[in-house]
């Protein structure tokens, strides 16, 4: 069962054999502040958690933002802690804390996508130089998260992120890349390094053989970018 008709819900749609619910719905624009959208979202994670008490596992997409110090204090943070809160009290949860998601989406609150946006309008945006993003594949996400349900993973709050995180300049730098066109971009000093803890899921990476080597992230912002006007 996949709740849910975003960018995640709908990747996983190629795995109908999954065994449990892909609860891939929720408030898409972090910097949302209203609160009847949070209320929404509560009520719906609500319903579904009492419509499957016994499913096999009940997976949450939750974000890493909540290890991130300067962003733990946003309404969409303290609402995905809450949320999160909400699915442990599920006997089979999964939470999944994901960072920047690629794929195919037209979502324009994503980071990719609004930068993306910016770049082949030639409009100006500020671009913080000292800040990093952790980018994957959403088809990364579904193989991970696939092993974990496999494996029986249960009960537990798991980050599935790239290893590795990049600056946001070499992130707008592999955009320009992908799209042939240079960032009218303002440089920023704010900004901060936010270090993502995988070591729970490589194991996993390894015997999926994902590669997340020097080359991974031009390779997902071609996949997703080249030729998008």
């Amino acid at each position: 069962m996949i709740v849910g008709r975003g960018l995640i819900a709908t990747a996983f749609e190629r795995c109908p054999e999954l065994a449990g619910v892909i609860y891939a719905a929720g408030v898409s624009n972090s910097v949302n502040a209203d609160p009847h959208e949070f209320e929404r979202d509560w009520a719906r994670l609500s319903d579904a958690l009492s419509t499957y008490p016994g499913a096999p596992v009940f997976v949450y997409f939750s974000t890493c933002s909540i290890d991130d110090k300067g962003t733990l204090g946003s309404n969409y943070v303290r609402h995905k802690i809450a949320m999160e809160a909400l699915v442990a009290a599920h006997k089979n949860y999964l939470i999944i804390r994901l960072p920047q998601v690629a794929g195919w989406s037209d979502n324009p609150h994503t980071l990719l996508n609004y930068m993306h946006g910016k770049i082949v309008r030639g409009e100006d945006f500020i671009m913080r130089a000292k800040t990093t993003r952790n980018i994957i594949d959403v088809e990364d996400v579904v193989d991970i998260v696939q092993q974990l349900v496999a494996e029986g993973t249960s009960r537990l709050t798991v980050n599935v992120a790239n290893p590795v995180s990049h600056l946001v300049s070499e992130i707008v730098a592999a955009m320009e890349r992908a799209t042939g066109k240079q960032a009218v971009a303002q440089i920023s000093g704010a900004g901060g390094n936010h270090v993502i803890d995988t070591t729970s899921i490589k194991p996993i990476i390894a015997k999926l053989g994902i590669s997340f080597d020097a080359g991974y992230l031009d390779r997902v912002i071609c996949k997703y970018y080249k030729g998008k006007n």
